[in-house]
């Protein structure tokens, strides 16, 4: 019974971040639909521009996620000039990582032609790429507002921001790929005129919610007397810097094992596809408990309250077990049945379900890795985590695949084995990293 309040508390918080996080995926599924009725040399050009972009933009993401755990200690302390003091020197550490990155992609962006793809796919690419460079900057302004409020405890405001942008980014993108409405026909380059104009306006649309909601009117007023602070700056960057590696680490394993799915051929790959995307859309509500599981616990620590800080990191280790076990049996009865909604071939069609069932297995434990990489960010233990990380799907995970699938001829299914392996082996190190952590932290 002691863990009542908790799952209350964290599932009220949770729910807006997994309808935010769902919402950026339904706006990448749009984005591929609009451009794959243009033909398939076009969703090929989006296709590798956005895999060329994504890794950039995701360490981004994570390096702004170092903002939640230290507004939220803040928070629990009750100290709001201190919440936006982080606000401050937080957002300054992100755009200047944003401006960094933005300048090193420019750089990658004159290279695509040595990346071995057909010549008529880079010249469809490169104006779609260069659009969602100059993106990042839009997206760490939204970031350092969203992970703030989160900070503080408000996931919804980040809700509100992703309806409109999966309303104006399918709007853009009709108008501006198709040429409607007077528009010119723009193909690729228009999808990604209608991301850079949304995640401009999520930025914008977040820093009026900031600047006139009564929620946000006790961190304005602080922010005023806010200062600059190189050690705040600094002691971010330490965070954070790690914070984005780990997000890399994971997307790297599963994009390699990707690759080698695709020497085995093209019913593996296109079963592949279809089974990851099912799994990644579930996934998705597993980090709306992680953001949670980050937020009350930074409270706690902020409010020197070990107990409650570990009875909320392990209730929300708890929620995810029972929703992921849920996804799973969904996954195993529903298995045929997902993969009609995009082909017809009996072959991937069986491959699939096949792949499914695995996935539904092996999100038991990437529910509670994310989870309990949440806790431990809460704590700033970040560079221990890194290292398990790499460990894990680097060390492990990868070549477990390799070996299952081609030295002892499991292919696909072995594939997958290495995911299953190595997000376990993550699993159960972060578990118990936070359950030694919260038990001898500094308070």
């Amino acid at each position: 019974m002691r863990y009542r309040s908790h799952y209350k508390e964290t599932i009220i918080l949770a729910v807006p971040v997994m309808f935010t996080q769902i919402g950026h995926m339904i706006v990448q599924i749009t984005d591929n639909i609009m451009v794959g009725k243009l033909g398939t040399v076009p969703l090929a050009a989006s296709s590798f521009g956005h895999n060329v972009f994504i890794g950039g933009l995701l360490y981004c993401i994570g390096f702004a996620i170092a903002m939640t755990p230290f507004v939220g200690a803040a928070k629990g302390k009750g100290d709001i000039q201190e919440a936006a003091d982080w606000l401050k020197n937080g957002a300054v550490a992100n755009l200047g990582l944003g401006v960094a990155v933005t300048l090193l992609m420019l750089v990658v962006g004159f290279f695509l032609e040595n990346m071995g793809q057909q010549p008529e796919v880079v010249r469809l690419a490169r104006p779609f790429y260069f659009l969602m460079i100059f993106s990042i900057l839009p997206v760490m302004v939204f970031a350092s507002f969203k992970q703030f409020a989160e900070g503080v405890g408000n996931t919804r405001a980040a809700a509100v921001i992703t309806v409109q942008e999966i309303v104006l980014n399918i709007g853009l993108n009709y108008v501006l790929i198709n040429g409607k409405w007077g528009f010119p026909a723009l193909g690729v380059a228009g999808s990604g005129v209608a991301t850079f104009v949304s995640r401009c306006s999520m930025a914008v649309s977040f820093y009026a919610i900031f600047r006139f909601s009564s929620h946000f009117a006790p961190y304005r007023a602080a922010l005023k007397n806010a200062r600059f602070d190189a050690a705040k700056i600094k002691e971010y960057v330490r965070l954070g810097i790690p914070l984005g590696g780990q997000t890399i680490l994971e997307v790297a394993a599963f994009a390699l094992g990707a690759i080698m799915m695709g020497w085995l051929g093209a019913v593996e790959l296109a079963s592949h596809q279809i089974a990851m995307g099912a799994a990644a859309l579930t996934f998705m509500g597993a980090t709306g408990i992680s953001a949670a599981a980050t937020i009350r616990v930074s409270q706690y620590l902020g409010a020197k309250d070990r107990e409650n800080m570990r009875l909320a990191g392990f209730a929300a280790s708890h929620i995810v077990l029972v929703y992921m076990t849920c996804t799973a049996l969904a996954f195993f009865f529903a298995r045929y049945s997902i993969p009609t909604l995009y082909v017809s071939d009996p072959a991937v069609i069986a491959m699939a379900a096949g792949l499914i069932t695995i996935g539904g297995f092996f999100q038991l434990f990437d529910g509670l890795q994310t989870v309990m990489l949440g806790t431990l960010r809460a704590l700033t233990d970040a560079k221990a985590p890194t290292i398990i990380a790499f460990v894990a799907y680097i060390l492990v995970s990868l070549p477990i695949s390799y070996v299952a699938a081609f030295v002892w001829g499991w292919r696909e299914i072995g594939i997958w084995t290495g995911y299953l392996v190595g997000l376990s082996v993550a699993s159960t190190l972060f578990f118990f990293r936070f359950a030694r952590r919260s038990r001898t932290i500094e308070m």
